[in-house]
């Protein structure tokens, strides 16, 4: 009982606690393995990283702020060691496969999209409603 209750204390903390705070989710997906991103955080600032796919990050955020997120499909080469030297390899090349971004909003989907296309770029945006 003790720990079910510190379970749901600690949830609750997590909540957002102030009128017009609304929890955020971004979602990547696809066939591709790794996509290069350019997103709004829960800031209202601007990020870029690579990631590996699939991709969620949920925040909260004000009502009215702008979200804004897009996934480009991009070309990952590793490296591994020989006795003749290093050696590259593709991981992913960019060019096959999709990547599908998504924007929830307290649940409902704000906005998706999806590309297809050698290096790709899916983009969904918009204003986090009331």
């Amino acid at each position: 009982m003790t720990k079910a209750l510190g379970i749901l204390l600690f949830a609750a903390t997590l909540a957002p606690s102030q009128p017009g705070v609304r929890e955020v989710v971004y979602e990547v997906d696809g066939t591709a393995k790794y996509a290069n991103l350019t997103l709004t955080n829960k800031d209202g600032g601007k990020e870029q990283n690579q990631v590996k796919l699939p991709f969620e990050m949920k925040f909260y955020a004000r009502t009215g702020q702008f979200l804004y997120l897009s996934a480009q499909k991009v070309r990952v080469t590793g490296k591994y060691h020989t006795s003749a030297g290093d050696q590259l390899f593709v991981v992913d090349d960019g060019v096959a496969g999709n990547v599908h971004v998504l924007i929830r909003c307290a649940g409902s989907v704000l906005q998706e999209a999806s590309a297809d296309a050698p290096y790709g770029i899916a983009t969904a945006e918009g204003k986090l409603p009331d």
